[in-house]
């Protein structure tokens, strides 16, 4: 090493070789450009996970709507068989008042009355039901259109779909919120 000494100035110089700096030099780009590769790897692996997961749950949902709206379709039959069921008993009922005069002379038909009147709400309370009913049937399959449309949308955009997952979240929204609240929501 050599050193110099200006006489004036008190700074002092020393000349380094610069192969062994340059050789540093080289080997610190070397390691920030493999360690920016492998975290972008990884950082990709984690976008892929996040979108199966999604898509797992999107398919959870999926099934879950089928297998209800499957269930809420089979209430209105469940309904009607019970009806059916009512009405043959009224009949039936008011055959044996018919029949047997002597037996209906002795109960009065003011007595049957309240009967009929609470056999009359569970029918109409039935057929309201049915209208829920059909009424969660339109709602579920509006609710499986928009799944199917997210669906379309995640699966379709790969990793840029931001915005075309916005926008089919937004018309789903439109949908149910905007035209529900023009038209009167019901209130259940």
């Amino acid at each position: 090493m050599v050193r110099a000494y200006e006489e004036d100035d008190d700074e002092e110089y020393e000349v380094i070789p610069a192969t062994p700096l340059r050789r540093l030099e080289k080997r610190l780009s070397r390691m920030e450009s493999t360690t920016s590769t492998s975290e972008v790897q990884r950082l990709i692996e984690q976008i892929i996970e996040l979108i199966k997961s999604n898509q797992r749950v999107i398919d959870d949902v999926i099934k879950a709507n089928t297998d209800l709206r499957d269930e809420l379709s089979r209430i209105p039959g469940k309904v009607d068989e019970l009806v059916a069921s009512m009405r043959e008993f009224l009949e039936i009922l008011k055959a044996s008042v018919e029949e047997a005069p002597a037996a209906a002379a002795a109960i009065p038909k003011e007595a049957f009355d309240p009967l009929v009147k609470k056999i009359d709400e569970f029918v109409q309370e039935n057929r309201k039901n049915a209208e829920v009913g059909q009424a969660m049937l339109t709602s579920l399959n509006t609710i499986d259109k928009r799944l199917k449309r997210l669906s379309l949308a995640l699966s379709g955009s790969g990793q840029g779909g931001y915005q075309e997952q916005q926008s089919a979240y937004q018309e789903g929204y439109q949908e149910s919120y905007g035209e529900g609240q023009q038209s009167g929501e019901q209130q259940y």
